[in-house]
């Protein structure tokens, strides 16, 4: 039980709570990014549905009652996902991990086939017709989302595995069809109408009458509107689900929701046992000691390139503080500055999308450093708080109103020059 979950303290309450009988039915996972909440959630999940192996033990890892299997396949129907999440490069890591694995005949390769087709079924969930139904978006999304059912259907781990050089091109067919899914159709913040769809999903009988699990990821990404749909369901819960919400900033989440849910703490895990999780779960033993810095290893643009990039596109905005580019010249000597399109161009369409906050992150250091620089004048200081702001706000209106990264930049340029002259 909870075996795929490394080096977290929580898991160790879920299951005295669940001996005990006593699993509160409403939990918020709180902890930093690759922590494994959503990991944790999942096998919750899959435990609280478990029938029992021919011993009479519920919940084993190992377990093949007709339940488990769904649930370690992503496939049960007891099971609801939705939420913001950056999926693309997991998918690239699992992916590498499972062909490796195939191609050097290794002993872990069905290991390595369910970690594959769970991060590409971790995208795939959020895009349940029970989720959907109704949107202008499900009849561009559904084909794609039924190929990429039809392409996991081959690599199946209940399956025989097909001949390497066809698992490849199974396997680069998924993470395209993948790529493609999560950058034109994955909101970056819970539309209202998803929410209420997902409420009345909780409310129907569940078809073999066990329980059922509502994840929602990232809980404190969500508008107005959204947190009061959940906290509707959440103050009257259908008796027979069970809610988990998960967060890396409990302080966002509204009070009223936090009333209704127990907390369960995820912790940082320290670099020794992040390059653990990298070994037994990817089987990686490269030297890098933390998963993001490993999973961000996947990503098309490097973190190097997105910062001389965000310095040529604050080269372009007017009425730049006279600090700001002092700092961005002699620390980073970024090329001349380059437009807005051309920006967008370099750092590959910003897609995944998770480029596009990794490009903010590197604006917002290079304004904190000019906060922090020694002999800032007050007015010099004030410039640069005042751009912390800007760019601060704008990154709340990509994550949290979907909007458009040509439009966001835009308007970032346009905010940045106002807020200097004002």
């Amino acid at each position: 039980m909870f075996d795929n979950v490394l080096n977290q303290n929580a898991t160790n309450l879920i299951i005295e709570d669940l001996a005990r009988g006593t699993l509160p039915q409403a939990m918020l996972f709180n902890g930093p990014q690759g922590a494994g909440k959503l990991t944790c959630a999942i096998e919750t999940a899959r435990v609280l549905s478990c029938t029992g192996n021919e011993n009479g033990e519920r919940g084993s890892w190992l377990c093949t009652c007709p339940s488990c299997l769904k649930h370690k396949a992503l496939t049960h129907s007891s099971l609801l996902i939705l939420g913001p999440r950056d999926c693309t490069l997991e998918i690239e890591a699992a992916r590498k991990t499972f062909i490796t694995a195939a191609e050097q005949e290794k002993n872990y390769i069905q290991a390595t086939r369910y970690l594959f087709v769970r991060s590409v079924r971790k995208l795939t969930a959020r895009f349940n017709p029970v989720l959907w139904e109704g949107d202008d978006k499900l009849s561009k999304m559904a084909p794609l989302v039924a190929n990429i059912d039809e392409l996991l259907e081959e690599i199946d781990p209940l399956r025989p595995l097909p001949p390497l050089d066809e698992l490849k091109n199974i396997a680069d067919c998924i993470v395209t069809a993948s790529q493609k899914l999560e950058n034109s159709f994955l909101y970056d913040s819970i539309p209202v109408a998803q929410m209420r769809r997902a409420a009345a999903w909780a409310h129907l009988t569940s078809a073999d009458g066990g329980r059922k699990v509502l994840i929602i990821e990232n809980a404190d990404r969500m508008q107005e509107s959204v947190r009061n749909a959940l906290l509707k369901i959440l103050e009257e819960p259908p008796k027979d689900v069970n809610f988990i919400l998960t967060t890396s900033h409990r302080g966002a989440v509204m009070p009223t929701i936090l009333s209704r849910v127990r907390t369960v703490p995820f912790i940082e895990r320290n670099s020794d046992q992040q390059k653990e999780v990298i070994k037994r779960v990817f089987h990686d033993e490269s030297k890098i000691d933390t998963i993001s810095t490993y999973l961000e290893s996947f990503l098309p643009v490097s973190r190097e390139k997105l910062g001389i990039l965000a310095c040529s596109y604050l080269l372009t905005v007017k009425n730049m503080p006279a600090l700001v580019k002092r700092i961005i010249l002699q620390r980073f000597n970024p090329r001349d500055a380059i437009p807005v399109d051309m920006v967008i161009a370099e750092a590959h369409n910003f897609e995944p999308r998770l480029l596009f906050t990794l490009f903010l992150k590197e604006i917002l250091d290079i304004l904190r450093l000019a906060v922090r620089e020694k002999g800032i004048t007050s007015l010099e200081q004030n410039g640069a708080l005042a751009w912390l702001n800007v760019v601060r706000e704008v990154s709340e209106n990509v994550s949290t109103y979907n909007q458009s990264i040509t439009s966001a930049l835009e308007l970032l340029s346009e905010k940045l020059a106002k807020s200097t002259q004002s």
